[in-house]
């Protein structure tokens, strides 16, 4: 060993003096070939004698991994799940709209005229009627009424048929009634669709100039619009007609009530010749389908009438015009036929218990089988 504590006072250490120099100069050339390549990685690899020894493992606490932790800590540590987003609301559906209200359409009209005269004709004459109706979705009620009177008085003279010529004695009058009738009809249809309907209706009336006190009953059937356009609707019905009919009673005479079954066929037109007048046409026909056993027969004078040999037809005619916004002036016409008339009331002025002829069938026994009505009107709309 050397004492480099004193490296003057051996003498070892003075002749291994170039030993101990060359050592020290080797460790200093492999200490500083070490640095450099630890410092300069982008040199030129080393000649083997210089090539870098590997570098130590390093320490096992730096290579070893980190212990797991434990299952309570992670759970600690690990912040609770984040709740579920909630999910947006979804409105409810919204609940169908209710159906639109049907538009209700009211219609209502009345009519009236009158006439008087005095002095050599004196006669009063007197008609009034309303009608209207109202109409909502498919369904339509319609109600009308009308009625009708007048009187006049005629002169009548006073003859004393004892003297020759016979001679007038004196004038008087009688009042004779002329007009005497009045109706009432309520009809419903119910819109099938825009061009069919089904009715219903019931009419009753009175006239006791042809004879008939009471008569009327019901009507059902189907109805066609057959044209509809800005200035024509056109209809056709077919359907059945129930009729009951009570006379007026004759002295020492009984006169039956009579019921008819009958088909009924109708044919009707409305034309708007501008749009403030319009037109009104129609047809009616009455087959009776039975036979009326208790009828008396207008054609033979004896009891029953045969199927279809009671035909009636009823036929009207009518135009009015607007004068001003509520009130038009209207003209109609009506024609009735009745094949089988009732039988005629005994005349006024008669003497009392007068009758007709009972051994021999008379035309003038039973009333006339055409009636017509002409009217002039002034119609007042409050709808």
């Amino acid at each position: 060993m050397f004492d480099l504590r004193k490296p003057s006072l051996s003498p070892a250490w003075k002749a291994n003096r170039p030993t101990v120099a060359a050592l020290a100069t080797l460790v200093l050339i492999l200490t500083s070939g070490r640095a450099l390549a630890q410092d300069t990685p982008s040199q030129p690899k080393a000649t083997p004698a210089e090539a870098p020894q590997p570098e130590p493992a390093a320490p096992a606490e730096a290579s070893e991994s980190k212990p797991a932790v434990s299952a309570e800590v992670t759970k600690a540590e690990t912040p609770p799940p984040a709740p579920p987003a909630p999910c947006p609301e979804v409105a409810p559906p919204a609940p169908p709209a209710p159906p639109p209200v049907p538009t209700v359409e009211w219609k209502a009209q009345s009519k009236g005229g009158f006439i008087m005269t005095s002095g050599n004709s004196q006669a009063t004459n007197v008609n009034f009627g309303v009608n209207g109706s109202r109409k909502e979705g498919n369904n339509k009620l319609e109600l009308l009424a009308g009625v009708a009177y007048g009187r006049s008085k005629n002169l009548v003279a006073d003859v004393d048929t004892t003297t020759t010529p016979p001679t007038i004695t004196g004038l008087h009058r009688d009042t004779v009634v002329n007009t005497n009738n009045w109706a009432t009809k309520g009809r419903y249809d119910r819109f099938l669709s825009e061009n069919n309907v089904a009715y219903a209706s019931t009419q009753w009336a009175g006239d006791k100039i042809a004879g008939k006190t009471l008569f009327g009953g019901g009507q059902a059937g189907y109805s066609r619009q057959l044209l509809k356009d800005k200035w024509n609707l056109s209809v056709a019905e077919l359907g059945y007609d129930f009729s009951y009919e009570r006379y007026v009673e004759q002295p020492g005479k009984t006169v039956d009530p009579v019921t008819i079954h009958s088909a009924r066929v109708l044919v009707g037109e409305t034309l708007s010749l501008t749009p403030a007048t319009g037109l009104t046409a129609s047809v009616e026909a009455l087959f009776n389908l039975n036979r009326e056993a208790k009828a008396l027969n207008a054609s033979t004078g004896n009891t029953g009438v045969d199927a279809f040999h009671d035909l009636r037809i009823n036929g009207k005619l009518g135009i009015s015009t607007n004068l001003f916004k509520k009130l038009a002036l209207g003209v109609s016409f009506t024609l009735k036929y009745d094949q089988n008339p009732a039988p005629r009331p005994i005349p006024a002025g008669a003497p009392a218990g007068t009758t007709f002829p009972t051994d021999r069938n008379v035309s003038w026994a039973f009333s006339d089988k055409v009636d017509t009505l002409t009217e002039i009107n002034l119609l007042y709309s409050f709808f």
